[in-house]
């Protein structure tokens, strides 16, 4: 009788074993993608309270879990100083972010949080709480991005994920360290240090949801004057941030 029971019930206990290993395998599937969230710093040598933002976005960029970076504006320009890193293109990609989450909020110092959040960016816990607030956002729409050399040319491996609709790869170079000397305007006499001040910024692909490799020639970034590299994965104009890498030496 119990070898008997022990036939009927095997075909069973194997489908229950195969239905169990198959629903754990589908929850480790879903788990969210792991990316560092992008901090992007708007800061001005010509805004008295931008210097705090800039060195704790330097404090921030020894975390492993982001990449920091730092666009300086140039619309304080008339107050005196003519911003030495400001650009309208850094300015427009602020205006950008600010349309795309309708609130139209363009201040100095504001760090942009994967294109979604955004807080003052002096204020640590301001910053913190809007890197959660973005991750939660995103956190089913992640794509994983790795990040390589090879001779003259970079790599960008971009997995599969998002929720199916395009988005642009762009490629940037930056510069780690740049003291600056302000000798007017509400900073006159200071002596700032900009961290990961993004020297140049140009779309290199684009993603349709599938995994893909996208080379990208060091000759379309070595103009800007930067010493480390980075690719942000972004949908639209402002829109998310759905994946990043960087390399820090070249």
């Amino acid at each position: 009788m119990k070898a008997i029971l022990s036939k009927l019930l095997m075909p069973f206990l194997l489908g229950l074993a195969m239905l169990l290993s198959g629903l754990y395998i589908a929850s480790v599937s879903a788990a969210p993608v792991k990316t560092p969230a992008v901090l992007e710093l708007f800061t001005s040598q010509g805004c008295s309270s931008c210097p705090p933002a800039d060195k704790l976005l330097g404090e921030l960029d020894k975390r492993s879990d982001v990449i920091a970076l730092s666009y300086s504006v140039d619309y304080w320009d008339y107050l005196g100083w003519k911003d030495t890193l400001g650009s309208p293109a850094n300015s427009e990609r602020q205006r950008r972010y600010a349309q795309a989450r309708g609130d139209g909020r363009v201040y100095t110092p504001q760090i942009v949080v994967d294109g979604v959040a955004h807080a003052v960016g002096s204020n640590p816990q301001a910053v913190t709480e809007a890197i959660a607030a973005a991750q939660s956002e995103l956190a089913d729409r992640k794509v994983p991005i790795m990040l390589s050399r090879d001779g003259d040319a970079l790599v960008a491996s971009i997995g599969s994920g998002g929720d199916g609709r395009s988005a642009t790869l762009w490629a940037g170079m930056a510069k780690t360290a740049q003291p600056v000397k302000i000798a007017r305007g509400e900073n006159r006499g200071r002596t700032v240090t900009y961290r990961n001040n993004v020297r140049q910024l140009v779309p290199v692909g684009t993603w349709s949801g599938e995994a893909t490799r996208v080379t990208i020639p060091l000759s379309k970034l070595k103009g800007g004057g930067g010493d480390r590299v980075f690719v942000l994965l972004q949908r639209g104009a402002g829109g998310p941030i759905l994946g990043a890498a960087e390399l820090s030496k070249l």
